[in-house]
């Protein structure tokens, strides 16, 4: 794990013995042990939430990938065409312009035709 051979964990634990003492150094095994085992469980935590994670993102990729982009293209700019040439009063969105991209476009081609007030706001200040 630590690369810790026999040697030095033999080592490791004379200075413990002499450091802490007999009575106190099982008492510290144990705590070391549950710590580890904690830690462990919180590794194999996190690694099973990147898991789910990356199932869920390969399985968007293959819905994706199964269908037909250039498909989805073709309708997204018809939408787009229909929308633009339909008059911008009192027209409601078909169906085949609710798409995110159309709604997208009409959305920034409507701020680019409104026009700023030219009236400010409030009472004139005299300053």
């Amino acid at each position: 794990m630590f690369n810790i051979g026999l040697p030095e964990l033999l080592i490791i634990v004379a200075i413990a013995l002499i450091v802490f003492g007999p009575n106190k150094l099982p008492e510290l095994a144990r705590a070391f042990g549950r710590a580890m085992r904690e830690f462990r469980k919180a590794t194999e935590e996190v690694k099973e939430s990147f898991e789910a994670e990356t199932r869920d993102l390969e399985e968007i990729k293959h819905t994706i990938s199964g269908t037909d982009l250039s498909t989805l293209l073709e309708e997204t700019s018809t939408a787009v065409e229909a929308h633009k040439a339909a008059p911008s009063e009192g027209s409601s969105p078909s169906t085949e312009s609710s798409s995110p991209e159309a709604i997208s476009t009409a959305a920034k081609e409507g701020e680019d035709t409104k026009q700023p007030s030219q009236e400010p706001e409030g009472p004139p200040s005299h300053g």
